[in-house]
């Protein structure tokens, strides 16, 4: 049987990427890293990220947002100089003291880069409901002060809690340069997992047109990304820029260049979170052409993503695509009686009517790294998100992972 192709032509608002620089060749830019003891002896686990210029960030939407999520979303969009990172504890339903450390992070990055309070934003992921062991976070802020000049993945791996690998990314638009590095793996289904994300531009930028720039993106990248359903308390995603590059105004086509390259970055970085969801053994990218808006079009495909039936059959190689029916019929999408489906490129429903496949090619097909789930509905829209499988592996993670 002849494959259909479901979404021909489809535009693609990306970059080129590259790997020719990082965080430190990006000019104006600096990051320190520390083992302030967090984490475990002998790891990097705090970093500051330098950046004097216009800085947006996006964090999560949980009503149990950790205090750094409070105390950064209040300081943007605006000019900031610094962020200062923790791995191992997310200083989250901490109480009182939980803001009090916050507070303290930034006014000791302050003292060491000569700003204000106000000009340094904070993050922490790791451990809920843990005190922060501040004796040792102001060691390890004072060493990553004096230890300017960290690789991308030196930085992205000073970040790692359950991740396997480091996350970076980079790309150019407009003659500037922009580039990345994130850290997640689980409690990942953000809504602005623990995922956080920094991106850094020498391009000159306006403040608030940075934050409407970042919301848009995050809003069709990481908002995208699914590993297990469990939205995190620390979800943050920060852009600086160091102004020493080109200008970029709204409205422009360099706008729309530069705008096309954070993209590229920001999606490369969100499917790399999906493939390396905790236990995971493949990555699971759902396409979705109809419906009325993009934006409905993504949610419909997050909600295949995270359907933990669908997760767990592709786990098993097995083609049971009456389980991703399923999961869009439990979100109310329209249309279904008329939904053309593949799964793994082998085409399963057309029209709303099923069609003869052969298991052993599908279970074979789905035995790829990445496995695509494309669909089309009735409308307009356009969307796509990103997942992974469930295996024993992730069980087996979170079981142990206070012990």
């Amino acid at each position: 049987m002849m494959d259909i192709e479901l979404l021909p032509g489809q535009p693609r608002d990306e970059a080129t990427l590259t790997d020719a620089f990082g965080w430190a060749d990006i000019p104006g830019a600096l990051g320190g890293v520390a083992q302030a003891g967090i984490k475990s002896t002998g790891r990097d686990d705090l970093i500051v990220l330098l950046a004097r210029g216009a800085t947006a960030a996006v964090t999560t939407r949980s009503t149990a947002a950790a205090a750094p999520c409070i105390w950064s979303r209040a300081r943007v969009p605006s000019h900031t100089q610094a962020v200062v990172i923790n791995a191992g504890n997310a200083n989250a339903s901490t109480g009182l003291r939980g803001m009090e450390d916050t507070r303290h992070m930034a006014s000791e990055v302050a003292r060491h880069i000569d700003c204000t309070v106000d000009e340094v934003l904070v993050c922490s992921t790791g451990v809920i409901g843990v005190p922060l062991p501040m004796d040792r976070v102001t060691q390890g802020i004072a060493e990553a002060c004096r230890s300017w000049g960290a690789s991308s993945d030196r930085l992205a791996r000073a970040i790692l809690t359950t991740d396997l690998v480091p996350k970076t990314a980079a790309a150019i638009g407009a003659g500037a340069r922009i580039a990345g590095f994130a850290k997640g793996s689980g409690m990942i289904h953000p809504d602005m997992a623990t995922m956080l994300a920094f991106l850094v531009t020498n391009a000159q930028i306006e403040a608030n047109a940075l934050q409407g720039l970042l919301e848009d993106i995050t809003a069709c990248t990481f908002n995208a990304v699914t590993v297990d359903g469990d939205m995190s308390t620390n979800d943050t995603v920060i852009m600086q820029s160091t102004g020493e590059g080109p200008s970029i105004v709204a409205g422009t086509p360099e706008w729309d260049a530069f705008k096309h390259a954070v993209t590229a970055v920001c999606r490369d970085l969100s499917r790399a979170i999906a493939r390396d969801g905790e236990g995971a053994e493949h990555l699971i990218t759902v396409e979705i052409a109809g419906l009325e808006t993009d934006e409905a079009a993504r949610e419909a495909a997050r909600a295949v993503c995270r359907s933990p039936l669908v997760k767990t059959a592709i786990a098993g190689r097995d083609a049971n695509w009456g389980r991703i029916v399923g999961a869009l019929g439990a979100v109310f999408v329209p249309g279904l009686d008329c939904m053309d489906l593949d799964v793994a490129g082998i085409p399963v429903l057309r029209n709303g009517t099923p069609l003869a496949f052969d298991e052993e090619s599908a279970s074979n097909a789905l035995a790829a790294d990445e496995v695509v789930i494309r669909i089309r509905l009735p409308g307009s829209g356009w969307g796509e998100a990103w997942g992974c499988d469930f295996t024993e592996g992730y069980i087996r993670i979170n079981a142990d992972y206070r012990s």
